[in-house]
């Protein structure tokens, strides 16, 4: 038995914890808020409750493996599908609803123009294409370094290799695919879900879509919150000795670490740090992915669906905005209405709204004293327009607040990956220091529910065979 620390109880912290425990090492997580989850968590007032970051699941079999691996199947919340997987709108009043059901999404993409029913089918099929040749391998395995990327990519033959090589932007590909603004726009948003801008993001992010419409869309019964409470549940049965409020610090003395709190701190053989590593591997200065502004409301029961987003006229103009420091005058807006799927997420006649729209990171150049205010009366004004009522403000984030919670520069994404390899640059999960790994998404595989769970486990793997080879 070695002593594992775990320094941050977000899905990959716990994930990790759990798994070393579960291979019989001595696990301590230290976190230093009052809760589990990270950014996965939420929040309620008055009987309206709302996810307070994540707001959606994919993969679902990807988050009951990592409960398997616990022993805690039986602990996995209710995962509710989305048949409807988002409602797409656009200024001009033109609208498509992304379904799961290919022929029902063919059928409503063929209604924004001539031959864009065919034109999606045939992207769906390229990205399920680059899923196999590029997105298999890469969440197969810990990215440990690109040779062993390539050699993965190889097994699966040279046309594997060609169409890896051969991806261009997101936009690109969107462009070769569609003739109308509406579904380019569609294709393009995905980027944004590592925080990039479509126009410089690589083609390798049309995987999501593929995987959304493959495997499905989901809503955590509760929130995602009662998913971060499930993994706590697991880590308790494996005896995971878990300290809230607890800001831990790390230190290597000889072939050991020493971690706590204050002057206080205790011998460890490995550590797992589950934050943004961008700092600990000195990359502090390397552009960062976008942050966000957010708004929780309570509202009058809408007709709305569980995902709504509404685009910018001009799209591009606003990613050309975000990437110098600012915000466009008309931004995007994305909402999400749990009750719509979820009637334990609000009380009758009420409905709770999440509203997120992209930010830059802080760099200086973004004054959010006056643009916290005008974003907040922009969002209100949506929501309206959306058909709510009685509105209430239950809280507000802006990327200042994200920093404060250890986002750097409050970028909630932290690393930007633009460049046709730009996925590939992800900070590693192994520190430069032996016995210290990373989880979270600012390291391999990336951002998302079930990847953020599975950079835990792969965490675990690392530091397990570091600790079986220091036996």
């Amino acid at each position: 038995m070695k002593r594992v620390a775990v320094i941050g109880g977000g899905l990959g912290g716990l994930t990790a914890a759990g798994e070393l425990a579960r291979a019989g090492h001595a696990v301590t997580l230290f976190e230093r808020g009052n809760g589990l989850g990270g950014k996965a968590q939420t929040t309620s007032h008055g009987g309206v409750t709302l996810d307070t970051g994540p707001t959606l699941l994919t993969l679902p079999h990807v988050v009951r493996e990592s409960f398997r691996r616990l022993a805690a199947l039986d602990l996995v919340p209710r995962f509710i599908e989305l048949p409807l997987q988002c409602w797409y709108r656009w200024p001009d009043g033109t609208a498509f609803e992304a379904r799961r059901d290919l022929e029902a999404a063919c059928a409503a993409a063929e209604a924004l123009g001539p031959g864009e029913g065919a034109a999606l089918r045939a992207f769906y099929a390229e990205a399920a294409e680059i899923h196999r040749a590029a997105g298999e391998p890469y969440l197969e395995a810990p990215l440990e370094g690109a040779l062993e990327y390539v050699l993965r990519v190889a097994r699966r033959g040279l046309k594997a290799v060609w169409r890896g090589a051969a991806l261009g932007t997101l936009d690109a590909l969107a462009s070769r695919h569609f003739s109308t603004r509406y579904l380019k726009e569609f294709a393009g948003r995905f980027a944004t879900y590592a925080g990039a801008s479509p126009y410089r993001a690589s083609a390798a992010f049309a995987l999501i879509p593929h995987l959304e419409r493959a495997f499905g869309v989901f809503h955590v019964e509760g929130g995602m919150g009662a998913l971060s409470a499930a993994l706590g549940l697991a880590l308790g049965r494996l005896g995971v000795d878990v300290r809230l409020g607890a800001a831990a610090e790390w230190r290597r003395h000889g072939d050991r670490f020493t971690v706590g709190t204050g002057g206080w701190h205790e011998p460890f053989d490995a550590v797992v740090v589950n934050a943004d590593p961008l700092a600990a591997l000195g990359r502090t200065n390397e552009p960062l992915a976008l942050s966000g502004y957010v708004l929780l409301l309570d509202a009058e029961r809408l007709e709305l669906p569980h995902h709504t987003v509404t685009f910018a006229e001009d799209y591009r103009g606003e990613f050309d905005a975000l990437f110098a420091g600012r915000l466009a005058p008309q931004v995007t807006f994305y909402v999400c209405h749990p009750a719509a799927s979820d009637p334990t997420m609000a009380p009758a006649g009420r409905s709770g709204l999440f509203v997120m729209v992209n930010a830059p990171a802080l760099d200086g150049r973004c004054d959010w004293s006056v643009e916290g205010p005008r974003l907040r009366e922009q969002c209100l004004e949506h929501v309206r327009e959306l058909g709510a009522r009685d509105v209430k403000v239950l809280g507000e984030r802006t990327p200042a607040d994200f920093e404060r919670g250890g986002a750097p520069g409050g970028s909630i994404y932290g690393f930007l990956p633009h460049g046709r390899l730009g996925p590939f640059r992800r900070p590693r999960m192994r520190g430069r220091t032996p016995g210290l790994f990373f989880s979270g998404g600012g390291t391999h595989p990336g951002g998302g529910v079930p990847l953020v769970m599975l950079s835990g486990h792969f965490a675990a793997q690392l530091a397990g065979r570091y600790l079986e080879a220091g036996a």
